[in-house]
């Protein structure tokens, strides 16, 4: 179980198996093609209410980062302060939860550190980015290139 929703789920599934052997138990049902039956629609059930459940919650936390990360963006675009950039980008409060908004997050985070001439830093996050996509590796590629280019020029 490598994460707390993982647990959450092994567990409140535990706990309605023994729901359902108590149900079967106390009512006496020993029918075993409907106890299997039951157990097979359980699961389930279980599963595509625990999915659906996983999703809201996910496009919840999802919501909070764009809100914030677009303030950020739309500030900066407006001022073009790298360092206010940078320190709110850095501290941004909601973190990003799915591979493409931490992909999104750590490109504008190298933006705003080779923006503000740290260059490791810039290069680390854009090591951080997880994509087979070929047009987000050629950005990377430049960015990268962009990054090592000035690093050498500015010492």
């Amino acid at each position: 179980m490598k994460n707390k929703p993982d647990r959450i789920y092994l567990i409140i599934f535990l706990i309605l198996e023994f729901i359902i052997m108590f149900i079967f138990k106390y009512f006496k049902i020993e029918n075993t093609s409907i106890f299997i039956i039951t157990q097979v629609v359980f699961v389930i059930l279980f599963g595509i209410i625990y999915y659906v459940i996983n999703l809201f919650i996910e496009k919840i936390l999802e919501r909070n980062f764009c809100i914030e990360y677009n303030k950020i963006m739309r500030e900066y675009q407006k001022t073009n302060d790298e360092k206010v950039f940078y320190n709110k980008l850095k501290n941004i409060k909601k973190k990003p939860i799915t591979e493409d908004l931490k992909n999104t997050y750590y490109l504008s985070m190298a933006t705003a550190e080779y923006k503000n001439n740290k260059y490791e830093e810039a290069l680390r996050s854009l090591d951080k980015i997880q994509t087979d996509d070929k047009h987000i590796l050629k950005v990377i590629e430049d960015e990268r290139k962009t990054i090592l280019e000035d690093k050498n020029n500015n010492g």
